[in-house]
């Protein structure tokens, strides 16, 4: 039986000794990607006394960070704009589209509060412009709610690659002012925001590590 034990405890030395040499030989590569942003939705709507003219708006910001292994990338962080005039009683239907990544916001850490203001260009499809101001305050009306994820996306003898998303948002009443002056009516500038429909702030974290084992 002794000898039995000494040949077991001899094997078991000699394989931790392989696995150890191999571990030496052995090297890790691990590449990071990670995202996180943030976003604002607000939509408003308007309407004149006669009903002939209503007005649908809807605004956009984002923000993003992109980090591979090295220094943060902020992107520009960017407002888009839709606004959609009709004129029931003549008959126009028209909708114009812009943005701009001049424009300044805060946005509170637990998604509760933010603002944002700036002036955008937006075109009609036939070429005319106008500039569409815009001073918004966005009061979250609701707890935050939030998807994580972590999934194995691939996984080879050398290589293993993770991905992580995780979204969080909160829905949110919306107040401030809204105007531009539609071309085709020429000034004064229309009130776009006298009816807010409400909005939304929410940010997003989404990462892939892919680690990499080599052997010389």
């Amino acid at each position: 039986m002794r000898r039995k034990i000494t040949c077991l405890f001899t094997m078991f030395m000699i394989a931790a000794s392989s696995l150890a040499a191999r571990s030496a030989r052995a090297t890790t590569t691990v590449s990071i990607f990670n995202l996180s942003d943030h976003s604002l939705i607000a939509d408003f709507e308007d309407a004149t006394n006669d009903n002939c003219i209503i007005t649908q708006t809807h605004i956009q910001f984002s923000e993003s960070v992109t980090q591979i292994a090295g220094p943060p990338i902020v992107g520009p962080p960017t407002t888009l704009v839709t606004v959609v005039y009709a004129n029931s009683c003549t008959g126009d239907f028209i909708e114009f589209d812009g943005g701009t990544t001049t424009q300044t916001f805060q946005i509170a850490q637990d998604l509760g509060s933010a603002t944002l203001a700036g002036t955008a260009p937006a075109f009609d499809q036939d070429g005319n412009s106008t500039s569409v101001s815009f001073n918004i305050s966005w009061t979250a009306n609701a707890p935050v709610q939030s998807v994580q994820q972590k999934t194995v996306v691939t996984r080879t003898s050398s290589s293993m690659t993770v991905d992580r998303f995780k979204f969080e948002v909160r829905t949110s009443d919306v107040s401030g002012t809204v105007s531009a002056v539609i071309p085709q009516l020429g000034p004064p500038a229309l009130d776009l925001s006298l009816f807010p429909e409400g909005g939304s702030i929410g940010q997003n974290v989404s990462g892939t590590r892919t680690i990499t084992f080599k052997s010389p």
